[in-house]
């Protein structure tokens, strides 16, 4: 049984870059379970497309939350921290150690410092918002929030409709400003939280991505996606790769366009977590797992 505080380790960074292999590695020395941070790898449909450990890496180590929702079903911020919190739960009954591992930064956030209660969203708010979007731009979404809570523009991207959108959302809903519901205080948590991004020279993770992206599709990555067709609205598909198998799939890339614009659009989408994870200084950065246990005293 445990006997002193739980650890928690944590290991993010960009796509491509090695995390499952590096998080199986540990876990086999702590003799410890994974718990995934990827909002997309959570899907049963999604396979390929989303780099999902491979059988074998998945019969080494125990995994939670992967291959586990039907891609028709709403899945949530909130409801990654709840059944990461329950799952943790369990491991602490048995174990001093857990790994959670991923690239979405945000799922990892919410674990360690919680999230602010927001409240449920009328899918009819949301469903005329999205379309006022489509017609009208971001430029509706700035100036309501600029008349409606301006204190609000200091602390989030303007330039991301997504997070706009969820903002005024929860105004039209509630009546009152979305900066109310946003308390910025970490919850207090009965795991001490260990935080790693895995990193490498830029040159290096573009050339990862670039044979990544090749080897996914040998393996059959575009007739993943046709048999998703019928679900391409959905949000989990809303997203690098599917958005540009689908394209071509339509007609508005040759196979060689595809593979480009997956490529670039790949790479962009590292660069972006990595920006994510260098916002929070808790971060030790580590290229691999020998530089990662020099710092673990109990490895």
């Amino acid at each position: 049984m445990p006997t002193k505080t739980p650890q928690l380790i944590v290991i993010g960074g960009p796509t491509a870059i090695g995390k499952t292999s590096l998080a199986i590695e540990l876990a086999q020395k702590l003799q410890t379970e994974i718990i995934s941070a990827d909002s997309r790898q959570i899907y049963k449909q999604l396979n390929i497309g989303v780099g999902r450990p491979s059988k074998n890496e998945l019969s080494l180590v125990k995994h939670h939350l992967i291959a586990n929702i039907d891609i028709q079903q709403h899945y949530h911020t909130a409801d990654f921290e709840r059944d990461a919190l329950t799952i943790l739960e369990d491991i602490y009954s048995k174990k001093d150690v857990a790994i959670i591992c991923g690239g979405t930064g945000l799922y990892i956030q919410t674990l360690i410092d919680g999230i602010d209660n927001m409240p449920e969203i009328q899918i009819e708010i949301r469903q005329q918002l999205n379309k006022r979007f489509e017609e009208e731009g971001i430029s509706f979404l700035q100036d309501y929030i600029q008349k409606n809570d301006p204190e609000l523009l200091g602390s989030i991207d303007i330039n991301n409709p997504k997070r706009l959108i969820r903002a005024v959302e929860v105004m039209l809903q509630t009546r009152e400003k979305y900066s109310s519901f946003r308390k910025g205080v970490a919850v207090k948590r009965n795991f001490e939280a260990h935080l790693f991004c895995l990193y490498d020279e830029r040159e290096i993770i573009k050339s990862n991505i670039e044979k990544r992206v090749l080897k996914m599709l040998q393996d059959g990555w575009v007739e993943e996606c046709k048999s998703l067709l019928p679900f391409r609205h959905l949000k989990a598909l809303q997203t690098v790769g599917y958005r540009e198998i689908f394209d071509y799939l339509d007609g508005e890339f040759n196979y060689q366009e595809m593979v480009q614009a997956i490529t670039i659009h790949t790479q962009q989408y590292a660069k972006r977590q990595l920006t994510w994870f260098k916002r929070d200084k808790r971060y030790q950065w580590v290229k691999n797992i020998e530089e990662l246990s020099k710092i673990m005293n109990y490895i």
